[in-house]
């Protein structure tokens, strides 16, 4: 890549993880400077008004909100595919689903995992509700397929739980009767178990301002007490 990056991070190529960073985010990137640049989609007038009369703000306000709503909607579906391609970075797994797999991740062929001594297999979602209810039994059918078809055990890793508890535990779906090789973990669990580092997560976490900074050219100090707080919040320390 012609580059030596550095983040203290010696668990992972620093090198892979800010292409696949710079890859995952450099459309929103850009949408961000073509926003400073007044070049934005014409906004929906109806929408600004009811959101303003509903809400009981001017406006400038509503006008404000939505354009970060719909850059927020933008990052958090370019977070969910960036994990996927930074889990791919470990040492035995792959990521499948941007070359047209049935799933994002599973591990080498050949490699038996530590803790079940069998191939494993994972679809990412950013959100543990980023599948719609009535959808759930579709990933659980293709899971528990790739799984009984490999004698493996297939995941769903969900990055950001219900709330900030790990887990590891059969998937319970709605229409299905759980099984031992159907499973759900949150996101420190799934990093754990991918880079079979318990702190992966909240390393890569801490790292991250310093590598978009890398590739935005812009350094924005934040405070890392406070960055620390909203990790806690929303996931188990």
């Amino acid at each position: 890549m012609g580059e030596n990056h550095s983040y203290g991070l010696d668990w992972i190529d620093e090198d892979a993880l800010y292409e696949v960073t710079r890859l995952s985010f450099e459309k929103a990137f850009k949408k961000i400077e073509s926003a400073k640049r007044g070049k934005t989609l014409p906004p929906d007038p109806f929408t600004l008004v009811a959101h303003a009369v509903l809400g009981g703000e001017g406006l400038a306000q509503a006008q404000i909100f939505e354009e970060q709503r719909s850059f927020n909607k933008t990052l958090s579906g370019n977070v969910g595919y960036w994990h996927q391609r930074v889990l791919g970075l470990a040492k035995n797994w792959t990521e499948t689903g941007a070359s047209g797999g049935s799933i994002d991740l599973r591990t080498i062929p050949g490699f038996l995992h530590p803790l079940h001594g069998k191939p494993l297999f994972a679809e990412v979602k950013n959100r543990f509700n980023t599948i719609k209810a009535s959808d759930e039994k579709f990933t659980w059918d293709r899971l528990d397929s790739l799984a009984r078809a490999n004698d493996a055990i297939a995941y769903l890793f969900q990055i950001v739980p219900k709330t900030p508890e790990q887990y590891d535990h059969p998937w319970k779906v709605s229409g299905r009767s759980e099984k031992p090789i159907v499973r759900v973990c949150d996101g420190v669990t799934a990093y754990a178990l991918v880079f079979e580092r318990p702190t992966a997560l909240h390393e890569l976490y801490m790292a991250l301002p310093r590598i978009f900074a890398d590739f935005t050219g812009e350094g924005v100090k934040l405070d890392e007490a406070e960055m620390e707080k909203l990790f806690t919040t929303s996931l188990p320390a």
